[in-house]
């Protein structure tokens, strides 16, 4: 069953077409990897799902329900958790009152110095009890009270992913942005690691990403853009035996 569905999005500016009817459907506990040459349309396709652009022509669905032009805010409601090319923690508080305001609902954003105050008591025990769970699957227990800008980039980025698993509702499908970019491979294979974990509990993954071993060894299936247009779709063998993509995006010689 398909959890999203994009149906010929559009998207210009000015005189540019960043993104030109693109389709594609993600199938529920999969993963899904959207490729591309830097300005190929990928983010803006991102911001499109998530309510961050409002498409030109073209319709997005989240479990059947239409969710094109909405707010980002409602669309994370529906279920929809993204994360961004930067890391999205905050520096100068705690791993665990980067997580306290994660699971926050987002109408609450005015209670935050007061939740950070109390260290999080005010908390209900089923989301407090959630925080420890993520605590411990992402093995940041041990650190729960260190400051964020003392731990390694990698562990920033895990964080981020940490604080999508303890968003309120639960995300069912999380779109990560070059979640990879400046890890380790030892921290990369800590990243893929969860990914495949979260999807065993019935999660769901869209991925940009420019590194192309992670992206291979972890998709079910990837879609290619060149130009703001889709030029190939498949499993991973079929778009590394792709002469097209090759020569379009990866390089002659590099998949080999």
């Amino acid at each position: 069953m398909a959890l999203l569905q994009v149906q010929n999005l559009t998207k210009s500016f000015g005189g540019l077409t960043a993104v030109n009817k693109v389709s594609f459907s993600i199938e529920e506990k999969s993963i899904f990897g959207l490729i591309g040459p830097n300005g190929s349309g990928k983010t803006v396709i991102f911001d499109c799902i998530t309510g961050y652009q409002r498409p030109d022509q073209g319709r997005v669905f989240f479990q059947d329900r239409e969710i094109s032009g909405k707010r980002p805010n409602q669309i994370a409601l529906q279920g929809v958790g993204r994360s961004f090319q930067l890391s999205g923690v905050f520096p100068k508080l705690t791993v665990y009152q980067n997580l306290i305001f994660s699971v926050q609902e987002k109408t609450l954003g005015r209670n935050f110095l007061t939740t950070l105050r109390s260290g999080g008591g005010w908390l209900p025990k089923d989301l407090a009890k959630r925080i420890d769970q993520v605590l411990e699957f992402t093995g940041f227990q041990r650190v729960r009270e260190e400051i964020v800008a003392n731990l390694p980039y990698g562990q920033q980025k895990i964080l981020e992913f940490a604080s999508l698993m303890v968003m309120n509702p639960d995300p069912l499908l999380y779109m990560l942005d070059e979640p990879f970019a400046g890890l380790t491979q030892g921290e990369i294979a800590s990243y893929l690691s969860l990914m495949r974990e979260r999807r065993e509990k019935g999660r769901t993954f869209l991925l940009v990403e420019h590194n192309m071993r992670a992206l291979m060894e972890i998709c079910d299936f990837i879609v290619v853009l060149d130009h703001g247009e889709k030029i190939a779709e498949g499993c991973p063998e079929e778009i590394q035996a792709n002469k097209g993509v090759v020569e379009a995006y990866l390089g002659h010689g590099v998949v080999a």
